[in-house]
């Protein structure tokens, strides 16, 4: 396959993509991030990712662009990354014994293509004690994390029941992305 470029510098999403095997290399995207709402939430993560896309398609031209976006959805609320540790706890809190939603909106750009996509997992966690929160949040791993976990990490010991696509959940869907990308890279 041709190499793409992944629209980020997220340590997870590098991972899943070394794991897919697609050639890659990453660029930053340098834009202002902006979830606008008023067309839903799933056409917003990929309005999102597709910006991301773009952004870096213009100074990387002739290259398949991927962007993504993840978000955490509890009820009406939106889960991005949390401000500080007390943003964290409370979002810790408000998953607690709960299901949520994970969204993820991906986004393929180059000149001929312009596809977005998204795909969502429901995931419920298990009651978290105050002392099990408290004790997460020491750890960091919150930081920077949509919804302040990571279930690649000490957050699965949160995750009672997952159902969908674990890597959307990391910050990918592999199985739908790797699914597109073959639409348009040549082996």
């Amino acid at each position: 396959m041709r190499s793409v470029i992944l629209a980020s510098e997220s340590p997870r999403r590098r991972e899943l993509m070394n794991i897919s095997g697609i050639p890659f290399s990453c660029a930053s995207p340098k834009i202002e991030e902006h979830l606008d709402l008023s067309n839903g939430i799933e056409e917003g993560v990929m309005k999102l990712a597709k910006e991301k896309a773009e952004a870096v398609y213009e100074s990387h031209g002739g290259y398949l662009v991927i962007g993504a976006d993840t978000i955490v959805v509890i009820g009406d609320e939106i889960l991005g990354k949390p401000k500080d540790s007390e943003d964290a706890r409370r979002m810790l809190r408000l998953l607690s014994g709960k299901t949520h939603k994970v969204i993820t909106g991906v986004a393929l750009v180059n000149q001929e293509v312009h596809e977005t996509f998204y795909e969502v997992t429901d995931v419920t966690f298990c009651e978290l004690s105050d002392q099990e929160i408290d004790d997460y949040i020491k750890s960091r791993e919150h930081y920077d994390k949509a919804g302040s976990y990571a279930i690649q990490g000490k957050g699965m010991m949160f995750v009672k029941r997952i159902e969908g696509d674990y890597a959307n959940v990391v910050g990918l869907p592999m199985c739908h992305l790797v699914h597109e990308l073959k639409k348009y890279v040549e082996e």
